[in-house]
């Protein structure tokens, strides 16, 4: 199973999640609504791993109509689901992992974690936002930018 089967198994026994061509009819990739979560079938499954997470996280901890794009609330709630889709799919171990694989860029790290470039942007924003411009994981420096992430192992002596 790839990735995205993966997650659609852990995500249904939650919650069922309906495919159908979605974005034809609404003009969303995605939507949770009434106990139900909605994927366009005719994304790839990159994009649909990447709407199925943050649209789990709407399951997980939004309420209410939060289409109203117009309303500020409604952004609020839409970075807590995207937020939660972030850390669902992309650790801090996996940001390691890319560096120590020689991805220098968004695209490299995207295609690494098999996700979309955009999310793959919203993570760095998202783990620089949590955590400030360095951090220390597992003997790592972190440092955050808006465009890449760069990791210095550290030396321990003892």
């Amino acid at each position: 199973m790839n990735d995205f089967e993966n997650l659609l198994d852990k995500v249904m026994t939650e919650v069922p999640v309906i495919e159908l061509p979605l974005e034809n009819d609404t003009g969303f990739t995605g939507l949770y609504r009434n106990n139900r979560i909605y994927l366009d079938k005719t994304k790839s499954n990159r994009k649909k791993k990447v709407v199925l997470a943050e649209e789990f996280g709407h399951y997980k901890l939004t309420v209410g109509n939060i289409i109203d794009y117009n309303d500020p609330g409604a952004w609020k709630e839409e970075w807590k689901a995207r937020r939660f889709g972030i850390e669902l799919l992309i650790s801090l171990d996996d940001l390691l992992d890319c560096a120590l694989n020689g991805c220098n860029n968004i695209y490299e790290c995207s295609e690494h974690l098999d996700v979309t470039p955009d999310f793959f942007e919203d993570t760095l924003h998202h783990y620089s936002n949590k955590y400030g411009r360095y951090h220390y994981h597992r003997n790592f420096k972190f440092t955050f930018d808006n465009e890449f992430i760069s990791v210095q192992q550290m030396k321990i002596y003892g």
